[in-house]
Order: structure tokens, then C-alpha cells, then sequence
């Protein structure tokens, strides 16, 4: 049986950017990418369908990246969040990271190497995030008396 396809939503203000990583991330696996041009429209995305990971540019109008990562977290969704940004700077990554991301990766450079690179990490936050709630779900399991199940 075929797995299903990576469920995406890619945030960027950038149309081109939006096109950009949808064509290039395809040639890369298996994803389904569906694009929101801002926070507020990602946001009202993730109400209504279920993604497998979040990737966001920092830098955006009105809500950067930041901003939106703690919306999606205050809301409860554990998604996991890649960062991809033009914006090198270390008080960006740390934020990024204290923020809740997974991963931050630049998106300059050879296309070939940034897109490789922003596939293997989106494999590798999926990858964590269903470790981590296989483990949760088993010490749920195990904390529930026998008679209960």
C-alpha cells in the first residue's frame, strides 16, 4: 500500500516563493503543499484541515513567523514547524527554536542543496514528532489501570 503523500502548508507573504518551494519540494518526495500568502490565512488553513508540517518565512507583514509560531502553539497544535528564511542571524535561529520550531533553514543558496536539505528536515521533524507521541501514547496506556481497557 503507498503511503500518503506529506500534508504541507508553507507560509510566505512572496508569491514566488510560494510557487518556488511548491515546485522544487515536489521533485524532492512526495507532498501535497498547499500555500497561505500570510499568518492570518495559514491560521484560518489550519482550522479547518489537518497538515503533517508547518514551513514559514520569519519575515512577513503584519505577523512575522515568530508571531504566527505562537499562535499555532497557544491554539495546542504540536505540528511540527520548519523555519524558511532569507534572514541569517543567531538571535533569529534561538528565537526560532525557544519558539517552538523544529528546524530553521535558509533558502539561499543552489536550490538542489536548499531543497534537499528543507526535505530531509521536514522528514526528520515528522519522524520526531510521531516518536514523541507514540511514547506519549504509550505511557497513557500504561497509567490507565487494566480494568479500564
Amino acid at each position: 500500500m503507498p503511503e500518503k503523500p506529506i500534508r504541507v502548508l508553507h507560509v510566505d507573504d512572496q508569491r514566488l516563493w510560494r510557487s518556488t518551494v511548491s515546485d522544487y519540494l515536489t521533485l524532492f518526495g512526495d507532498y501535497e503543499i498547499t500555500s497561505a500568502e500570510s499568518g492570518e490565512q495559514a491560521l484560518d488553513l489550519l482550522r479547518t484541515n489537518p497538515f503533517d508540517i508547518i514551513i514559514s518565512d520569519y519575515q512577513m507583514p503584519e505577523m512575522n513567523g515568530i508571531e504566527f509560531l505562537h499562535l499555532v502553539r497557544k491554539r495546542g497544535t504540536s505540528t511540527p514547524f520548519i523555519f524558511l528564511s532569507g534572514i541569517r542571524q543567531e538571535d533569529i535561529e534561538g528565537d526560532a527554536k525557544e519558539s517552538g520550531a523544529d528546524f530553521y533553514v535558509m533558502k539561499t543558496g543552489d536550490p538542489s542543496v536548499v531543497f534537499s536539505v528543507l526535505s530531509e528536515k521536514i522528514h526528520q521533524a515528522i519522524a520526531r514528532y510521531t516518536t514523541v507521541q507514540a511514547v506519549m501514547n504509550t505511557q497513557m496506556e500504561d497509567s490507565v489501570p487494566s480494568s479500564f481497557l
